[in-house]
């Protein structure tokens, strides 16, 4: 298979990821805990968060579900820092339990959401072949954790970066901060296209590092975060200092 062809297979393959049931464009909503039972917008029962977790309070009338039985009365449940889960059901929507700068949220799912109903595909740049990028890794040593911010005003979270990866674009050299990503590194990046054509940042995974550190860069594959389709997301933002100076005209452009 030809490089466009492989590009297009993944193209094909992000896209149905998106619009999975209870996958990004589904979210609808996004509360932050309160210490003290309240009612949510949109939600049925009383939800609160205290030093042992969350909690949802419900009548059996109110349709709410944990593990297919009924919540009737209290369920409990919590997650870690930066992790979430799938938690409470009412109907076809799904509640997601998460933790964000030591806060626990929850944020509703909902399979008819108009993001997700009305998706017709990410706009791209054409698969270009000059944007596939050498690079070299230099593994930090110790790992970083450095603070960053978020697609959200009220929220500030930590990445580790492990290390950086030289990348050479237009002829200068970018030095990016980049974070793990399965067998490669994630390298979260502003660059000139923000705002005008792409979202205000975007992602893009680079392949393994073989033994001396050479990595490949393949912005045809960078992508949004979820906070570039939904006003729900948390997405962590690049590390102070992840800005290319160019635009690349590569990857995902910004959703409509």
């Amino acid at each position: 298979m030809s490089a466009r062809g492989e590009w297009l297979a993944w193209r094909a393959a992000r896209e149905s990821d998106l619009v999975q049931e209870h996958g990004w464009l589904s979210l609808t909503g996004f509360a932050w805990l309160p210490d003290r039972p309240t009612s949510l917008p949109g939600l049925p029962g009383r939800w609160w968060a205290d030093g042992a977790g969350a909690i949802v309070e419900a009548t059996a009338s109110e349709g709410l579900s944990v593990d297919g039985e009924p919540v009737v009365g209290w369920a409990t449940a919590d997650v870690e820092e930066a992790g979430s889960r799938l938690w409470v059901r009412h109907g076809e929507r799904v509640v997601e339990l998460l933790r964000r700068g030591g806060r626990l949220a929850v944020r509703t799912r909902d399979p008819q959401a108009t993001t997700r109903r009305a998706f017709d595909g990410v706009p791209t740049w054409e698969h270009d072949p000059d944007w596939v990028r050498p690079g070299r890794f230099t593994a930090a040593d110790p790992p970083a954790r450095v603070e960053v911010r978020t697609a959200r005003d009220d929220l500030v979270q930590h990445a580790t970066v492990v290390g950086t990866v030289d990348v050479d674009i237009d002829g200068v050299r970018h030095r990016l901060s980049a974070v793990g990503a399965g067998d490669g590194l994630g390298l979260l990046f502003h660059d000139t296209t923000n705002g005008a054509l792409s979202a205000p940042w975007r992602t893009v995974t680079t392949s393994a590092p073989d033994p001396d550190g050479n990595v490949v860069v393949d912005f045809n594959r960078a992508v949004n975060l979820p906070f570039a389709f939904t006003a729900y997301g948390t997405c962590p933002g690049p590390v102070t200092g992840n800005r290319i100076a160019v635009p690349v005209t590569a990857g995902e452009k910004r959703p409509a």
